[in-house]
């Protein structure tokens, strides 16, 4: 059993600048019991610029299991589970830092977007992972993922085995803190821009409001995964209905208009394709700030319902062709039952695509030479 608090982030203030720590040792620092037990995966800093009002207390909504839209919303209920990140309060009161961060950072970037600098795009950037990883989306998507792949051995393995193989909540937390860290690392080759919104279509957003995706994979049908270590990553994250925080592969995709360091969308068509994103990816709820836009938000979630999935990620039982043939391919009821045949379980999160990509980002000429239906290791070969 994983120990709760042994990764956890920690705020700390060095050098006059503070920063967000990972630590992979237990801390064992005694932490009182949460004040409210409703904690929010999606942080009320982040939901405030969405809100109908300036104090963050109502925000509209779109129910996608209803498919209706409902007016000024108690904002605080929003994106909130009880006691989420645990009844110590260790990991609840070690993300108050980066929020509150976020929230100064937000501020002034929402005032003037071209006076956001390196830094604040840098720390923008490490927010997005983090909310990725800490959403209930992410938490629900690993359990349910272990699960799959436990009942796939459940016929051979033993008891004790099957015990073993459990997650819970607390160390899906556990190895989402982990995979966080993991994805600083794997997303150092991105650059990261803010987008100014000049037009008269707002962005909104979700109860999953980070998004990873992969056009280069997706059109090239690049073999090995979509991962965000894999050419052609991209993540993206509202931030206001006018700004959009955006990371991509700079060998792979150019930023087609720049107003110095922030990226300028004047094309309606490519907010609706980030807003279809949201759509096709969200859980529960659309987030949206003017009840006037609600009918645009309706209409969004029409047009990407065909294309949402109850779970994004797949798991199959694979069987090598013959022994030491090392080709493997799916078992789909015909499996053979030979010791001398390997099997591995296969596990592949999927990617979402919007209806139409957005001209925001075109191919650089070495994208555009790549060959299709290759491993990424020989895209140019």
């Amino acid at each position: 059993m994983h120990d709760p608090t042994a990764s956890i982030f920690h705020w700390k203030r060095a050098g006059g600048s503070q920063h967000v720590v990972f630590s992979a040792e237990a801390t064992h620092r005694p932490f009182a019991m949460p004040a409210n037990k409703s904690q929010h995966f999606v942080p009320r800093c982040y939901l405030r610029a969405f809100c109908t009002d300036v104090e963050g207390a109502a925000i509209n909504l779109f129910n996608m299991a209803r498919e209706r839209p409902i007016e000024a919303a108690p904002a605080k209920g929003q994106c909130a589970k009880p006691y989420f990140y645990g009844r110590d309060g260790a990991l609840e009161q070690a993300l108050q830092g980066p929020e509150g961060e976020y929230g100064e950072i937000i501020q002034h970037v929402s005032e003037d977007p071209a006076a956001a600098t390196t830094e604040d795009v840098r720390r923008l950037h490490a927010f997005m992972l983090l909310q990725s990883y800490r959403s209930a989306a992410w938490i629900d998507g690993a359990m349910r993922l272990a699960e799959a792949e436990r009942m796939m051995v459940a016929d051979e393995a033993t008891p004790e085995l099957l015990e073993s193989l459990v997650m819970t909540h607390e160390m899906a937390l556990h190895l989402a803190l982990n995979a966080f860290k993991d994805s600083v690392r794997d997303t150092a080759h991105l650059r990261t821009r803010v987008i100014l919104n000049c037009t008269a279509v707002p962005f909104f957003t979700s109860d999953d409001p980070v998004i990873y995706t992969n056009r280069f994979h997706l059109q090239k049908d690049v073999l090995g995964g979509a991962g965000l270590g894999s050419p052609g990553a991209m993540i993206l994250m509202p931030l206001t209905p006018q700004l959009l925080l955006l990371s991509f592969d700079p060998a792979i995709y150019r930023l087609e208009k720049k107003l110095g360091e922030l990226g300028v969308m004047e094309r309606a068509t490519d907010v609706a394709a980030f807003n279809d994103l949201q759509a096709v990816r969200g859980h529960a709820n659309l987030y949206f700030r003017d009840w006037s836009d609600r009918q645009m938000v309706a209409s969004t979630y029409q047009n990407a319902k065909s294309r949402r999935r109850s779970t994004w990620f797949s798991v199959e039982m694979l069987q090598e062709t013959a022994p030491e043939s090392h080709t493997f391919v799916a078992v789909s009821g015909d499996r053979v039952d030979d010791p001398n045949r390997r099997e591995i379980i296969h596990t592949q999160r999927h990617v979402p695509a919007p209806a139409a990509w957005p001209m925001l980002l075109t191919y650089t000429a070495h994208a555009r030479r790549a060959r299709r239906g290759v491993n990424s290791a020989t895209l140019w070969g």
